[in-house]
Protein backbone atom coordinates (compact mmCIF):
# COMPACT_ATOMS: atom_id res chain seq x y z
CA UNK A 1 0.00 0.00 0.00
CA UNK A 2 1.09 3.62 -0.54
CA UNK A 3 2.15 5.76 1.71
CA UNK A 4 -0.42 8.27 2.99
CA UNK A 5 -0.02 12.23 3.32
CA UNK A 6 -1.40 13.49 6.21
CA UNK A 7 -3.58 14.89 4.76
CA UNK A 8 -5.36 11.59 3.18
CA UNK A 9 -4.99 10.00 6.95
CA UNK A 10 -6.41 12.65 8.91
CA UNK A 11 -9.89 12.27 5.80
CA UNK A 12 -9.44 8.28 6.43
CA UNK A 13 -9.20 9.13 9.91
CA UNK A 14 -12.67 11.64 10.31
CA UNK A 15 -13.93 9.08 7.43
CA UNK A 16 -14.03 6.50 9.92
CA UNK A 17 -15.34 8.49 12.71
CA UNK A 18 -18.25 9.49 10.31
CA UNK A 19 -18.69 6.21 9.73
CA UNK A 20 -18.87 5.39 13.22
CA UNK A 21 -20.96 7.99 14.49
CA UNK A 22 -23.92 8.72 11.68
CA UNK A 23 -23.25 5.88 9.32
CA UNK A 24 -21.67 5.68 6.02
CA UNK A 25 -25.04 7.28 3.77
CA UNK A 26 -25.04 10.38 5.82
CA UNK A 27 -21.26 10.93 5.66
CA UNK A 28 -20.37 13.45 3.06
CA UNK A 29 -17.23 15.32 1.69
CA UNK A 30 -18.62 18.41 2.60
CA UNK A 31 -18.83 17.83 6.36
CA UNK A 32 -14.77 16.33 5.75
CA UNK A 33 -13.76 19.27 3.91
CA UNK A 34 -15.15 21.72 6.72
CA UNK A 35 -14.06 19.68 9.48
CA UNK A 36 -10.77 19.64 8.30
CA UNK A 37 -10.74 23.26 6.95
CA UNK A 38 -9.70 22.08 3.42
CA UNK A 39 -11.60 22.31 0.12
CA UNK A 40 -13.99 19.63 -1.02
CA UNK A 41 -11.67 19.42 -4.08
CA UNK A 42 -8.67 18.05 -1.72
CA UNK A 43 -10.82 15.47 -0.78
CA UNK A 44 -11.60 14.29 -3.73
CA UNK A 45 -7.90 14.68 -5.17
CA UNK A 46 -7.70 11.64 -2.99
CA UNK A 47 -10.84 9.88 -2.89
CA UNK A 48 -12.46 10.63 -6.62
CA UNK A 49 -15.66 8.70 -4.70
CA UNK A 50 -17.47 8.75 -1.31
CA UNK A 51 -16.96 4.36 -2.44
CA UNK A 52 -13.35 4.36 -3.22
CA UNK A 53 -13.27 6.42 0.68
CA UNK A 54 -15.57 3.88 2.16
CA UNK A 55 -13.58 0.86 0.97
CA UNK A 56 -10.30 2.37 1.86
CA UNK A 57 -11.50 3.00 5.68
CA UNK A 58 -12.85 -0.69 5.61
CA UNK A 59 -9.75 -2.16 4.22
CA UNK A 60 -7.65 -0.08 7.09
CA UNK A 61 -9.94 -2.09 9.41
CA UNK A 62 -8.99 -5.07 8.38
CA UNK A 63 -5.06 -4.11 8.32
CA UNK A 64 -5.55 -2.76 12.17
CA UNK A 65 -7.40 -6.11 12.75
CA UNK A 66 -4.46 -8.63 11.11
CA UNK A 67 -2.22 -6.09 13.37
CA UNK A 68 -4.16 -6.43 16.78
CA UNK A 69 -3.75 -10.28 15.92
CA UNK A 70 -0.06 -10.39 15.29
CA UNK A 71 0.24 -8.08 18.19
CA UNK A 72 -1.79 -10.29 20.68
CA UNK A 73 -0.79 -13.56 19.41
CA UNK A 74 1.83 -14.15 22.41
CA UNK A 75 -0.89 -13.70 25.02
CA UNK A 76 -3.61 -16.02 27.00
CA UNK A 77 -6.66 -16.61 25.96
CA UNK A 78 -8.35 -14.14 29.17
CA UNK A 79 -6.09 -11.77 28.17
CA UNK A 80 -6.83 -11.73 24.17
CA UNK A 81 -10.42 -11.55 24.98
CA UNK A 82 -10.17 -8.81 27.77
CA UNK A 83 -7.99 -6.51 25.38
CA UNK A 84 -11.09 -7.40 22.64
CA UNK A 85 -13.44 -6.46 24.95
CA UNK A 86 -11.80 -2.88 26.32
CA UNK A 87 -11.03 -1.66 22.79
CA UNK A 88 -14.51 -2.31 21.85
CA UNK A 89 -15.90 -0.47 24.85
CA UNK A 90 -13.39 2.69 23.53
CA UNK A 91 -16.22 3.22 21.11
CA UNK A 92 -18.73 4.50 23.72
CA UNK A 93 -15.62 6.40 25.45
CA UNK A 94 -15.80 8.25 21.81
CA UNK A 95 -19.71 9.62 22.04
CA UNK A 96 -20.84 6.49 21.90
CA UNK A 97 -19.99 5.24 18.26
CA UNK A 98 -20.68 1.97 17.10
CA UNK A 99 -18.28 -0.33 15.36
CA UNK A 100 -17.36 -0.59 11.59
CA UNK A 101 -19.31 -4.31 11.63
CA UNK A 102 -22.70 -2.94 13.28
CA UNK A 103 -22.18 0.75 11.35
CA UNK A 104 -22.09 -1.92 7.96
CA UNK A 105 -24.64 -4.04 8.54
CA UNK A 106 -26.85 -1.27 9.60
CA UNK A 107 -26.26 0.31 6.20
CA UNK A 108 -25.84 -2.67 4.47
CA UNK A 109 -27.95 -2.14 1.81
CA UNK A 110 -27.32 1.23 1.24
CA UNK A 111 -23.27 0.46 0.90
CA UNK A 112 -21.21 -0.15 -2.32
CA UNK A 113 -20.99 -3.61 -3.61
CA UNK A 114 -17.46 -3.22 -2.87
CA UNK A 115 -17.58 -1.89 0.25
CA UNK A 116 -20.49 -5.16 1.15
CA UNK A 117 -17.53 -7.54 0.17
CA UNK A 118 -15.30 -5.67 2.84
CA UNK A 119 -17.40 -5.28 5.39
CA UNK A 120 -17.88 -8.96 4.59
CA UNK A 121 -14.65 -9.48 5.01
CA UNK A 122 -14.28 -7.99 7.94
CA UNK A 123 -16.71 -9.09 9.61
CA UNK A 124 -15.65 -12.62 8.81
CA UNK A 125 -12.09 -12.14 9.68
CA UNK A 126 -13.48 -10.86 13.78
CA UNK A 127 -15.43 -13.93 13.94
CA UNK A 128 -12.85 -16.18 12.63
CA UNK A 129 -10.33 -14.77 15.33
CA UNK A 130 -12.55 -15.71 17.96
CA UNK A 131 -13.69 -19.03 16.88
CA UNK A 132 -9.93 -19.96 17.21
CA UNK A 133 -9.64 -17.97 20.58
CA UNK A 134 -12.59 -19.78 21.89
CA UNK A 135 -11.49 -23.51 20.57
CA UNK A 136 -7.80 -23.14 21.39
CA UNK A 137 -9.09 -21.73 25.31
CA UNK A 138 -11.60 -24.59 25.31
CA UNK A 139 -8.89 -26.82 24.56
CA UNK A 140 -6.72 -25.00 26.83
CA UNK A 141 -9.09 -25.45 29.71
CA UNK A 142 -9.27 -21.69 30.14
CA UNK A 143 -13.19 -21.71 28.53
CA UNK A 144 -16.02 -23.78 28.72
CA UNK A 145 -19.48 -23.46 26.81
CA UNK A 146 -21.47 -25.59 25.33
CA UNK A 147 -21.63 -25.82 21.49
CA UNK A 148 -19.54 -25.41 18.57
CA UNK A 149 -16.83 -22.25 18.59
CA UNK A 150 -17.97 -21.16 15.44
CA UNK A 151 -21.68 -19.95 17.12
CA UNK A 152 -20.52 -19.02 20.36
CA UNK A 153 -18.49 -16.65 18.40
CA UNK A 154 -21.17 -15.06 16.24
CA UNK A 155 -22.96 -14.37 19.56
CA UNK A 156 -20.21 -12.83 21.12
CA UNK A 157 -19.92 -10.86 18.57
CA UNK A 158 -23.62 -10.13 17.78
CA UNK A 159 -23.83 -9.37 21.49
CA UNK A 160 -21.21 -6.79 20.65
CA UNK A 161 -21.91 -5.06 17.33
CA UNK A 162 -25.78 -4.80 18.83
CA UNK A 163 -24.61 -3.75 22.62
CA UNK A 164 -22.76 -0.43 21.11
CA UNK A 165 -25.96 0.45 19.54
CA UNK A 166 -28.35 -0.23 22.25
CA UNK A 167 -26.20 1.44 24.61
CA UNK A 168 -26.85 5.06 22.12
CA UNK A 169 -30.42 4.39 23.87
CA UNK A 170 -29.99 2.91 27.13
CA UNK A 171 -26.65 4.03 28.55
CA UNK A 172 -23.54 2.00 28.40
CA UNK A 173 -24.35 0.22 31.81
CA UNK A 174 -25.93 -2.02 28.93
CA UNK A 175 -23.02 -2.73 26.91
CA UNK A 176 -20.81 -3.45 30.27
CA UNK A 177 -23.75 -5.65 31.24
CA UNK A 178 -23.07 -7.55 28.06
CA UNK A 179 -19.54 -8.18 28.46
CA UNK A 180 -19.82 -9.03 31.99
CA UNK A 181 -21.68 -11.89 31.45
CA UNK A 182 -20.23 -12.99 27.82
CA UNK A 183 -17.29 -13.35 30.57
CA UNK A 184 -19.42 -15.03 33.03
CA UNK A 185 -20.60 -17.70 30.13
CA UNK A 186 -16.79 -18.23 29.19
CA UNK A 187 -16.20 -19.15 32.90
CA UNK A 188 -14.26 -22.88 33.35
Amino acid sequence: MKARTETKEKIVELGTDLMKSIGYPSLSYHQISCKLGIKNAAVHYHFPSKESLGLEILTDAIISFEEVIFNVSGLGSWEKLDLFFKNYRRHLESNNKICLIGASASDYQELPESMQTAATEYLVLVKGWFVELLDKGRKEGNFHFKGEPENKAAVIVSALAGGLQQARLIGNAHFDGIVNQLKEDLKP
